[in-house]
């Protein structure tokens, strides 16, 4: 059977669209499988990860109100959940760095950050950015690696494809980061509550904003 004019253009231009994703995903510029993981959100409880559930589950009870989550990746706890992260590739609400919050003072019940405080420059400055951010009365909760059990973290070596938002700039454990609040607290904040949040891999840190 002979092809219409109109079939054989659309053949042919399916098959050009074609030819130049593959030509883009053989250079570098397109990764397929990265622009599925962009539009991909997960919320709790995550199928893909036990321990991330059990982590939020230390921190959940603690969480009321208008929240935000620092420092997101693509997942959070609550869908309600204000989503902040540099990385634009995992679509946020909002793209900025975890110590510099496109917020007004005091606008959130709580802020939690799972596996953020460790990626910042100066801790006790990202501690009084979120405090900002947070009611007095409101909470902040952290979920922290503990480097008793993960080790110091060492970088896979630099390349394009390495997620340069990784990197550690602080290591603590839990009784290390208790030594540090101890002579450097935050004015405003009070630690209220602090754990284990996953054995052998975590702790977790309660403050409450007075």
């Amino acid at each position: 059977m002979k092809k219409s004019l109109g079939i054989i253009l659309l053949d042919n231009t399916a098959l050009f669209l074609s030819l130049i994703i593959i030509f883009l995903q053989c250079s570098g510029f397109v990764n397929l499988n990265t622009m599925k993981k962009e539009t991909e959100q997960l919320f709790y409880p995550c199928s893909k990860d036990d321990m991330w559930n059990i982590e939020c589950e230390t921190i959940m009870p603690w969480l009321s109100g208008e929240g935000v989550d620092v420092g997101c990746s693509n997942r959070s706890i609550f869908r309600s959940d204000v989503r902040v992260d540099i990385d634009k590739n995992v679509n946020p609400d909002f793209v900025a760095s975890a110590d510099d919050l496109p917020f007004e003072d005091e606008k959130f019940n709580y802020l939690y950050a799972i596996h953020v405080l460790e990626h910042m420059e100066n801790t006790n400055n990202a501690l009084k950015e979120w405090a900002r951010v947070v009611k007095k009365g409101g909470i902040i909760a952290v979920v922290h690696p503990d480097v008793e059990y993960t080790g110091v973290y060492r970088p896979f070596g630099l390349n394009e494809r390495e997620n340069p938002y990784y990197e550690h700039k602080h290591e603590f454990s839990q009784k290390s980061f208790l030594d540090y609040w101890a002579v450097n607290p935050v004015i405003n904040l009070q630690m209220v509550a602090h754990g284990v949040a996953m054995d052998n891999w975590s702790f977790y840190l309660i403050f409450r904003k007075f």
